[in-house]
């Protein structure tokens, strides 16, 4: 049988509610998996298995939950039992909105088991997994390359099998781009659909909380407990909640656009060629391809950027008028470039804003359902490379991402490949408002004609027998 630890949320779901697996025993394998790949890959800021393992028998076993002991862990930016999160930071404190998280007491109502709350870049603020405070995140699948970020920890726990599945947040890929780095599947939903009120902002306007999980089944199964409307939360919005967990459709007939000159031009040409492949698969799927011009999202990211610069400044500035010396100095310097940021930028980076939907539905997603585009410009790159170029390798992977945030539609990264050094790379599909059933369905389609989202890094063996 399979170690318990490799079972994504489907299987433990299945296996849980069947009898087959013991609930407690699960949790208890689990806590001792993160354990051991905390000390590999420095995931976690708080852990505390033994605490999950007792309440996990506290539930006991009548009317179990949807997640009954199901382990989760969650970027440490989200109010739980209590706890203040760190945000990345020994030093410095922020003010977070509300006294508990939705996102958190929704799991935790459904079964579901927190093991602890994973690292991250300070304060959100960039797409490294490097942390000065509490140390850096490395890559499972190679210690000396990066993570990614700022969600790095929770990509990392998951693609290491330390949890099944994990909640972060997402201003400009926090999620999709260390899961592409990391090779586990991400998604950043339609802003507004799951509550982000207990959780320290980034950014007002982008900011999008999120799931990472190995395969598409498994986030649709989590994104179903979470997501809906919470009154409380002024950038919640009451749409309607599918039945994301019974996705049907996979890609039959699906449009999806590709911008090829886009490819070829943004990324390294081995992202471009696991690109070609993808493609293969989907129109043996039933998929069209479409070609489209993603020229927009030029005008995108660069106002994102301002609006991101903007919001982050306001969040911070008492804390660098008061407690300046705390901040890291590449932290600091992105801080205080954004006092550079003119008035009439905002107002004009907040009027695109309100364009960019029907500038996206009357453009590329005209003629398609769904686009298909990088995720990150290369795989990890090594911490030597990083502190050459950060800020390069920060915007390359930044300005792939932060449009969608811009927009607000719904992204979902996924394991599509490796390069030639085994790291993984990762795509994402990108849909209208609301589209998220769209993205899961047609993904968990790919990964049912693959295996990518299976393979597991190779860790020391000691911890793989």
């Amino acid at each position: 049988m399979r170690e318990i630890w490799t079972l994504g949320v489907e299987d433990l779901v299945q296996a849980i509610h069947a009898g087959e697996l013991d609930a407690v025993e699960v949790v208890r394998a689990f806590a001792e998996r993160a354990a051991e790949v905390d000390g590999l890959v420095n995931c976690f800021i708080t852990l505390d298995g033994a605490a999950a393992t007792e309440r996990a028998a506290g539930l006991g076993p009548g009317s179990p939950g949807p997640l009954h002991c199901v382990p989760y862990a969650y970027k440490d930016v989200f109010v739980h039992g209590g706890a203040t999160p760190s945000v990345g930071s020994r030093d410095v404190s922020l003010p977070v909105r509300g006294r508990a998280s939705p996102v958190l007491d929704r799991l935790d109502a459904a079964g579901a088991i927190a093991l602890g709350a994973c690292n991250l870049d300070p304060f959100a603020y960039a797409a490294t997994g490097v942390n000065p405070d509490f140390g850096d995140t490395l890559n499972p699948w190679d210690p000396t390359r990066i993570a990614g970020g700022s969600s790095g920890g929770a990509a990392a726990a998951v693609a290491a099998g330390a949890v099944p599945f994990a909640v972060g947040t997402d201003a400009g890929g926090s999620i999709r781009i260390p899961a592409a780095l990391c090779g586990v599947t991400g998604l950043k939903p339609t802003l507004g659909r799951i509550p982000r009120r207990g959780a320290v902002p980034l950014t007002y306007s982008q900011d999008t909380v999120g799931i990472l999980a190995r395969s598409a089944r498994d986030v649709a199964l989590v994104l179903g407990t979470v997501a809906g409307h919470d009154p409380d939360d002024p950038s919640s919005i009451p749409a309607p909640v599918p039945a994301y967990a019974v996705a049907h459709g996979g890609c039959e007939g699906l449009r999806i656009g590709v911008d090829t000159d886009a490819f070829a031009a943004r990324t390294m040409p081995q992202i471009a060629t696991t690109a070609e492949s993808v493609l293969g698969v989907f129109t043996r799927l039933g998929a069209e391809l479409i070609e489209v011009d993603l020229a927009l999202l030029e005008g995108f990211d660069a106002a994102a950027a301002v609006l991101t610069w903007a919001e982050a400044l306001a969040i911070h500035e008492r804390g660098l008028e008061t407690q300046t010396s705390r901040y890291p100095p590449t932290i600091r310097a992105r801080l205080e470039s954004a006092l550079a940021v003119h008035g009439a930028d905002h107002v004009n980076a907040l009027r695109l804003q309100g364009r960019s939907i029907a500038q996206l539905l009357e453009g590329p997603l005209s003629t398609a359902d769904v686009l298909l585009v990088p995720t990150v410009s290369s795989s990890a790159v090594t911490f030597d490379a990083l502190r050459r170029d950060a800020v390069g390798v920060s915007i390359g992977h930044l300005r792939l991402n932060r449009p969608f945030n811009f927009a607000g539609v719904p992204a979902l990264a996924f394991p599509a490949g490796f390069d030639a050094d085994g790291l993984p790379v990762g795509l994402q599909l990108v849909g209208r408002p609301w589209a998220e059933e769209q993205l899961l369905a047609c993904v968990a389609a790919y990964q049912e004609a693959t295996d990518w989202h299976r393979r597991l890094p190779p860790l020391p063996p000691a911890h793989l027998e």
